[in-house]
């Protein structure tokens, strides 16, 4: 299941550092037959790679192949795979058929650590969506075992190559820090690629770069105990190097955090700059909030195109206190590229 916990198990999902070799493949159907060239479709998402080198401070990168450099036809048609409403048999049906496709059609499956699978546009293929096998019924495709998949839709051409970061994401073993009910953007705002894959600041929290070991627990800082308090200047979460992450817990599953967001890298169209709070539950299902960053009552408010949740990073003399979990941060300073800021737990 994917979470916001740090111990992800790894023969379930992708491990996230390191050279990942993604073999490529590109598939039409009976109703609906390859449009354009498949060149066409590589170059849309091949940007995500460098997006993933940056975002990890060069510790991921997405080494992207075309198994063929051609369409392959899949057996049926493109709605015959309950895109619409699509169940994990549903999918699976999906990947194989497609994997095995590519092997009659004389592709090598072996030597790659996970597949993209990209439909035709136009298709009845409307969704892009993360698969992960079930080791007690895998799939096996001349002699491959077949662990991980992204399937791209035609919502690829919507969102751009940043969709295959997202999805990505998921076979690392990250959430969905969206809403499936209500505001789709109430928890993250347009930060996180996993809250909004078109946000203003959409590099990873540092909390996810730290689930994912792209930061170390070296560059951690934390308050434990009540009647404790710390102290970090903490380097711009765009930035390689230095402290990344205030940590305050509050529960065995739950924590305060902040960090420092700076208009630069993956976020340089960010919103605002200075410090983000937000509140980590990895008991919280995805899609349900493990995340949830928390409104900054005295930020600037929202403009055109950026929401309340856009605008609320923390600046210098600014306090953040949570009366329930007696959580407090204190924004000290600031400069080009840090933050100094001062946790306790009363």
């Amino acid at each position: 299941m994917v979470d916001e916990g740090q111990n992800t198990d790894y023969t379930q999902f992708l491990d996230p550092v390191g050279t990942k070799r993604v073999g490529v493949v590109y598939v039409d159907f009976p109703d609906t037959a390859g449009a354009g060239d498949v060149s066409d479709y590589y170059n849309l998402l091949s940007p995500a790679a460098d997006w993933m080198w940056n975002a990890s401070y060069g510790r991921t990168w997405l080494d992207m192949r075309s198994v063929l450099n051609r369409w392959v036809r899949m057996p049926a048609g493109s709605g015959s795979y309950g895109f619409a409403n699509l169940t994990y048999e549903q999918h699976t049906r999906y990947v194989t058929d497609a994997l095995r496709a590519a092997a009659n059609a004389g592709a090598g499956l072996a030597g790659y650590d996970t597949f993209y699978i990209v439909s035709t546009a136009h298709s009845q293929v409307s969704r892009s969506a993360a698969w992960f096998w079930n080791p007690s019924r895998p799939i096996v495709v001349n002699g491959t075992t077949i662990r991980s998949t992204v399937t791209f839709g035609t919502d690829m051409w919507h969102w751009g190559f940043k969709v295959a970061d997202h999805e990505t994401t998921h076979l690392f073993g990250g959430p969905d820090l969206y809403a499936f009910t209500g505001d789709q953007f109430q928890y993250t705002g347009g930060w996180d690629l996993m809250g909004h894959i078109s946000g203003r600041g959409p590099e990873y929290f540092a909390w996810e770069g730290w689930k994912f070991g792209w930061i170390g627990d070296d560059q951690v800082v934390c308050v434990f105990q009540s009647g404790t308090q710390n102290t970090a200047a903490l380097n711009g979460v765009e930035y390689g190097g230095g402290p990344k992450l205030l940590v305050v817990r509050t529960g065995q599953t739950s924590a305060y955090v902040a960090e420092a967001r700076r208009k630069a890298f993956n976020d340089d169209t960010a919103c605002s700059t200075g410090v983000l709070i937000y509140k980590v539950d990895t008991a919280v299902a995805s899609g349900q909030g493990p995340i949830r960053v928390v409104r900054n009552p005295s930020a600037a408010p929202p403009q055109a195109g950026c929401g309340a949740l856009d605008m609320a990073t923390w600046q210098p003399g600014q306090t953040f206190y949570d009366p329930a979990t007696r959580v407090e941060f204190r924004v000290q300073s600031a400069d080009a590229y840090n933050s100094t800021v001062n946790a306790i737990k009363w």
